[in-house]
């Protein structure tokens, strides 16, 4: 049965990220010093080579592909954006400490939905549907190996849902414009939606991977608290 290897790569960095927002569904670009991160680390380091580019639709992400493979247009999968925080997007943990309804959803551990927003249920859902999109379209177009470049929730979400070793989210955190290649034999997600998880990329780096866990905020790298 044929294999298909995903290359999972995060965004760069934000004003979202420097601010402490949650910023999920929100469209905001890179930021002067996320464009010049990623470069920084094309340069220095190694992206695999692909057949085909997919990003979130939203454009810190459709930037990032562009940086990173500028020879390839990014094919956009609209079920791939962050999670939607509704009436929390663009606010930060200091706005909302005080706030009774925000403090409520959080010790749901987000399994009920902001107003405006999507539970965790939906959200997983949703970016499995997006993934399942993406191996169809690689096997119609005979391609063996992509780069989908996405959001720190959303690869989070999907290794601790589908990937083989199972872990919880907060130990698949990935820094801006790192992420995980991810091997996909036909037959296995077919059958149970799993896949196994590789590499650490980009390949070359010899620093060991610090897990943040933001509940899927986009947040600073500096930081290390929770929410």
């Amino acid at each position: 049965m044929r294999t298909y290897r995903i290359y999972l790569i995060r965004h760069g960095l934000t004003s979202a990220n420097l601010g402490g927002r949650y910023v999920g569904v929100t469209d905001i670009p890179l930021c002067s010093e996320g464009k010049a991160h990623l470069k920084e680390l094309a340069e220095k380091y190694e992206y695999p080579n692909v057949g085909i580019v997919y990003s979130s639709p939203l454009g810190r992400c459709v930037e990032t592909a562009q940086i990173l493979y500028p020879d390839m247009e990014p094919q956009t999968v609209e079920k791939l954006k962050e999670y939607n925080f509704g009436i929390y997007e663009n606010q930060s943990v200091e706005d909302l400490k005080n706030d009774p309804q925000f403090l409520r959803w959080l010790s749901t551990n987000m399994a009920e939905s902001p107003e405006g927003g999507e539970n965790m249920m939906e959200f997983g859902g949703r970016i499995k549907e997006g993934l399942h999109e993406i191996i169809l379209d690689m096997m119609k177009k005979k391609i063996s190996d992509a780069a989908v470049v996405t959001h720190g929730g959303v690869m989070m979400a999907l290794l601790s849902m589908c990937g083989i070793p199972t872990r919880s989210a907060a130990q698949w955190s990935a820094d801006n414009g790192k992420g995980y290649s991810i091997l996909v034999n036909a037959s296995l997600w077919g059958d149970s939606q799993r896949f196994e998880i590789c590499d650490k990329l980009p390949y070359g780096m010899d620093e060991v991977a610090v897990s943040r866990l933001y509940h899927f905020i986009d947040v600073p790298e500096s930081r290390t608290e929770k929410p």
